[in-house]
């Protein structure tokens, strides 16, 4: 099992162990060797799992008392996403939605850019393509949020595709001429092909 899947099913663990011994708001989370024993996995998927969830603002580190649960539910943000990962169930076509929502406001963030730093974007990419760093159309939105320049869109964007991409694996090959279709379109200011070449490998 892929590590990214790994954590994805620590955190159901998780989830669960909070409804099974009624953990509320303030309640100490085990640790992570605790949990590594509990679930029977390695601490690593343990740390990535519980780097999420406080990612999410669901749990907090208190320096030298432990990690403990917040009562995320008093903000409204962080309810919409952590319901995808406390509650039964997940609405994937709304993790779906909130990651196209991110990935179509980073790319209008795109196109305020000037002409210079457009090429700087498309070059970057190029590049990372050209060494094989990129290989799949995820990776090519993950590149296109981070350019867009909200820490937090990315941050956000990276929890959603993992759980989007929990039960597969995104396998659709990016190819040098759609990162040029991409800056293409980038230049002349063309929102709906930007939009369409994204969706289409949704």
């Amino acid at each position: 099992m892929k590590e990214h899947k790994r954590y994805i099913s620590v955190v159901h663990q998780i989830r669960d162990m909070i409804q099974l011994d009624r953990l509320s708001a303030g309640s100490r989370i085990p640790s992570e060797r605790e949990l590594s024993e509990r679930f029977g996995v390695a601490r690593s998927s343990v740390r990535e799992a519980l780097r999420a969830l406080e990612l999410l603002g669901l749990i907090e580190t208190r320096r030298g008392e432990g990690t403990f649960l917040r009562d995320f539910r008093d903000h409204h943000l962080i309810d919409l996403l952590g319901m995808f990962i406390l509650q039964d169930g997940r609405a994937i076509s709304d993790v779906a939605e909130v990651k196209s929502w991110i990935e179509a406001d980073s790319i209008r963030r795109l196109m305020s850019l000037t002409n210079k730093e457009m090429l700087h974007v498309y070059e970057h990419i190029s590049a990372k393509y050209n060494k094989s760093e990129l290989q799949t159309f995820s990776h090519f939105k993950k590149e296109i949020v981070e350019a867009g320049g909200n820490q937090l869109y990315v941050k956000i964007w990276l929890v959603l595709n993992d759980f989007y991409y929990a039960d597969s694996q995104d396998t659709v090959a990016l190819t040098h001429e759609k990162i040029s279709d991409f800056y293409h379109y980038l230049q002349s200011e063309d929102t709906d092909s930007l939009l369409n070449l994204l969706n289409e490998q949704a």
